[in-house]
Order: structure tokens, then sequence, then C-alpha cells
């Protein structure tokens, strides 16, 4: 062996040798990354009659819809990101044609998710709940929007509105609560998707404030930490409300005097622990499921040691009695897969708030790769999780399905939109648990989609799954094709689509796939500015970084998902923008 050779090899071995001394876990780390990759891809299959046909609808359609929601009356109702709600006829053909345009806050916008029909609504009669927060976010840019957005503002609210059935109007446009926390360094922690559960109570999911639970404090960003309401499901009883509305729930901690665990307080906390979960379902088997969006890697986890700097104190209410020394995670590894769990009164499912006494991150050891928490165990509370996505899937809506369709396969099965894979995804709940023994690649279906879906609805009359696509700013209908054909057929009202250029195709590649993380123009949101003077990598290098993701692991591939054509187009709109 020539002495060239040896010192290659001497090098080499010097690397390896130094990772294993200094970066333990690090080979680890993404043999685990890929392996949980790997087992939660969909492995069942169903056979080739289960099919859909996808059916592009008219520039009737055409909206950012964050909820979709069938209405007593029999119509589709779209709540629009800024506040405005859409009421369509459902035409034979599945079509939609618009009917009515309610705007609940005159010109103004409110950026919004929630929409729910309240269970005393009647054909004539229709009350709707809504949730939005007053501040702006980097989902979506308003034209009337205040850009001196303050992160420490409570600003998340919930409404009770009662709409016309024969006009646009809105007749009622009462506020229920107001200041929930709606602050944070990623502006991430929305009040989110409501659903009324058969005890005719009103539920929906807050948002976390954090990554992992302890303040993020990247550098540019305020610092936050987690509120007591935070990372929950919350419960609101509705029969109960006082008089004097709106109920303000700003907690202790944020120097308001709400208190969730007051046996009066007519909202209160059923679980904890769910980071953002965007929208649930109460199934027929009397669970209630929800989707849960993981955390990226190099977050930080808090301390149960009262003499760690890390060390928040819980709210006096709550008498901790677990181990003093869980220790505080800063910058922990991998990124944190999504989930979805089955929820359970009272459960927690992972996600650290010390105010609450909950300081382990999901399982502990088992998930955390960084040695500080090597023998940390779960939280003794911990319910687990009845489904596991996968890094990087962002779940988003999720119904039941009801219909007959396909001699009843698909009955009782979940649906959930997957915003990365942009599909959708079948779950088959069962057995005594009710947890997850059967999950199903919607791409079989034919359940693809050309953007992220955010939120889906059955016509449950004849099967048809309308999907609010984000990126594409529409609405998709999906047809069961019971033997017919599986092509994707288009709407009689749609137009021509005119030839774009490269760079407006890219803006439309962008809008698609990467604003949802990288915000309006690439200022930024979930994900770093892209016009900023502050990249991780070399700009030269965005196309490697679009291709093959993150070298740690932040964000994910694209080279299987977008052509060579809609990645050069993407780059182009995105270094117009730098130029700007």
């Amino acid at each position: 062996m020539n002495l060239k050779i040896q010192r290659i090899l001497v090098v080499l071995l010097s690397g390896v040798f130094a990772v294993l001394i200094f970066y333990p876990n690090r080979l680890n780390r993404y043999v685990k990354r890929k392996y949980r990759a790997y087992v939660t891809a969909p492995k069942g299959t169903l056979k080739d009659d289960v099919t859909f046909q996808k059916i592009e609808l008219g520039s009737e359609v055409k909206g950012l819809y964050t909820s979709l929601v069938f209405g007593p009356d029999h119509k589709l109702y779209a709540g629009e990101i800024d506040g405005k709600i859409k009421r369509f006829q459902v035409q034979p053909s599945g079509e939609l044609r618009l009917e009515h345009t309610f705007k609940p806050y005159g010109e103004e916008s409110k950026f919004s998710i929630g929409l729910a029909f309240d269970p005393a609504s009647t054909f004539d009669s229709l009350i709707v709940w809504v949730t939005y927060s007053e501040t702006s976010s980097n989902w979506a840019e308003f034209p009337d929007s205040h850009q001196d957005f303050n992160g420490e503002i409570w600003a998340g609210c919930m409404a009770r509105l009662r709409l016309s059935s024969t006009t646009s109007e809105v007749v009622r446009n009462d506020l229920i609560l107001k200041e929930l926390p709606r602050f944070g360094p990623n502006e991430e922690n929305f009040a989110n998707s409501i659903v009324f559960g058969p005890d005719r109570k009103l539920y929906f999911g807050q948002g976390a404030n954090t990554g992992m639970g302890w303040c993020d404090c990247e550098e540019g960003q305020a610092p936050s930490r987690e509120a007591l309401l935070s990372g929950t499901v919350l419960c609101l009883n509705t029969v109960e409300l006082p008089e004097k509305l709106p109920i303000v729930v700003k907690t202790v901690d944020g120097g308001g005097s709400y208190d969730p665990y007051d046996v009066r307080a007519p909202l209160k906390i059923y679980a904890t622990g769910l980071r953002n979960a965007y929208d649930m379902v109460w199934h027929s088997n009397g669970q209630l499921y929800t989707t849960i969006n993981g955390s990226g890697g190099n977050e930080n986890t808090p301390s149960s040691d009262p003499k760690s700097p890390y060390y928040i104190p819980p709210h006096p209410k709550i008498h901790y009695t677990g181990p003093k020394d869980i220790p505080a995670v800063i910058g922990a590894q991998p990124d944190q897969n999504d989930f979805m769990a089955r929820v359970e009164k009272g459960g927690y499912y992972g996600h650290p708030n010390p105010l609450r006494a909950e300081y382990v991150l999901n399982r502990g050891g088992a998930d955390v790769d960084n040695y500080e928490y090597k023998g940390v165990e779960a939280d003794s509370n911990f319910r687990g999780f009845t489904y596991d996505f996968g890094p990087h899937i962002s779940p988003t809506g999720i119904i039941e399905y009801g219909s007959d369709c396909f001699n009843g396969k698909l009955k009782g099965c979940l649906i959930v939109g997957r915003l990365g894979y942009q599909d959708l995804v079948v779950l088959k709940p069962d057995g005594k648990g009710y947890n997850i023994v059967e999950d199903y690649d919607g791409a079989q279906m034919k359940l693809t989609l050309d953007s992220g879906p955010l939120d889906l609805v059955e016509n449950r009359s004849n099967g048809d799954i309308y999907v609010s696509e984000y990126g594409n700013k529409t609405i998709t209908l999906f047809r069961p094709t019971e033997n017919e054909s599986n092509e994707m057929i288009k709407g009689v009202a749609v137009e021509e689509k005119e030839e774009i250029t490269p760079l407006k195709k890219g803006m439309v590649v962008y809008e698609q796939n990467c604003q949802i993380c990288h915000g309006v123009k690439a200022r930024g949101a979930t994900g770093p500015s892209l016009v900023d003077d502050k990249w991780i990598y070399d700009k030269d290098d965005m196309m490697s970084i679009i291709n093959d993701g993150a070298k740690n692991g932040t964000m994910p591939a694209w080279k299987d998902i977008l052509n060579d054509t809609e990645k050069e187009c993407a780059v182009k709109y995105i270094m117009s923008l730098n130029n700007k």
C-alpha cells in the first residue's frame, strides 16, 4: 500500500472516529430517520375497483379555503382564510355553483381556520361557529391587514354566527371567546378546526407556541414559551355560556385571570401535548381522532429541575410529583414525526408544556437522540399515538368516510389529507382499542392532487369527496368511479388555461408547494425566509436543496414530486424575489 493511500485511509478513519466520539448519535439519527420514513409508508392494498375520478371544478370555486363543511341545507360551505364564507349549491354532477358570499367582518380580513355548524342548526336557522385571529399570518397576505404584527398579542378568537338562508346577510355575529394564545415566533399556534362531539360540546385544537416546549430563541425572533391553553384540544360547553360575552380566556401566565381548571369554567382543557392538531373527527365508534404536526429538529425542550435555568414552574393548581431530573435539551434531534392520536380525556400526547408540568418530549429517549435524553422515559400520562405518518408529511384535514360506495369497503375508514405528499391516505380503525389496523395508499385509488390539501368533506349521499387545494386556490372533487373511467375530467365551467412564462409558472409552483412553509413572497413562516441574507446554505445550491432536501433534515426532498421544469421555474421565481 503506497503512502498516499495510507494517508487517505488515516483521514477517513480519523473522521469516523471523531464522529463516534463527539457525535455518537449522528449516524444512528439519520438511519432512524430513513427507517421511520420507510416503515410509515402505507402498506395496505385494496382491489382495483376502489378508485375515484378527479374532477376539476370551475372558476366559481377559486379561493384559499381552510375549512369545508356541509350544512343542514345540504349545501357546501367553504371558509376562506380571510374570514369570508362561501355557500355553494351542489349540482347533480357534483359541480359547485356559488350562491352567496358571507362577510362576517365586513370588508376587514381575519385570519380564519375553523368552521362548523351548531347541532341546533336547521335548514332555515343556520348557526355557524368559527375560529380566527385578529392578527395576520405568513400563510397569506391580506391587503387590509396590519403590518405591525406584535408577536405577544393574545389574538385568537371564536365567534358564533347566524347566517341568512336566502341572502348573503350575516344576521348575527357574537364574539364568544377572545384572547386565546395566538402568539409565538413561528406564528403557528392557531385556533384550528372545530368539531361538535356526541355530547353536543364543541372541540377544537389550540396550536403550540414553540417547537418542542421551551423558548425557540432563534436569532431575530422574539422569545416565546407555551401558554397554559396552548398545544391542546379544548372543549367548550356551548349551552352553559355566561350572559356576558365574550369570555376573555387569557390565563395567569399572560397576565389574565381565566382559570380552565375551575369546575364552572365553560372552556376546559380536554387533552394536552398536541403540538398542532389542525383537524379532528368524532368517529361513529365514539372515539376522537386528530392529526398532529410534529416539530422540526434543533428545537429546545424544558427541564423539570427547579435549579435549572431552563425551568419554568407549573400552574399553581398543578402539583407535580414526577422526577426532578428531566433535562432540558438545547437543539434536540431528530425532526419529530407527524402522528395521529386517538384522543382520550385527560391524556398527554407528547408536546411538552412546563406550565402544565409536562416535561418529556413524545416517548423520551426513544424519540430524541441527544445524549441528555438517554434513559428518559415517556411521561407517566403519555397515551401514545394510533398512527405514525413519518417526518415532514404535514397531515391536515380528516373525515370518516360514511358512504356505502364500493360495497362499503371504505365505510368507517378515516381519510386524511397529506400536505407534504399532495394526496389523501386511507386509515382503518378497528379492534378493541379502536386504533389504526390498516392503512391504504390513496394514490392507488387516484386520490392525488396538484398541490397540498388543507381540508376535505364528504357528500354522504353519494360518496363524493371535496378537497381544499390550498396551493391551487381551488376545491377539487373526487367522485367514486364504480367501474367508470379513472381519467381526470374538467368541469364544464373550466376556462382554457393561458400560456404562462417560466417566471409565472415558478410563482404557481411556489404558491402550491413552498408558500405554506416559506410564507408569502418567500418572506418566511414555519420555514426560513428566502429573501434575506441569512441563508444556511449557499443560494447557488438551491436546486440541490430542492432535489435532496436540507442537510439538517428540516426540509424534505422534492426530486420525486416536482419535475425538472417546475424546479427550474421555482428557482427563477425565488431569485426574482431576491433581486427586488
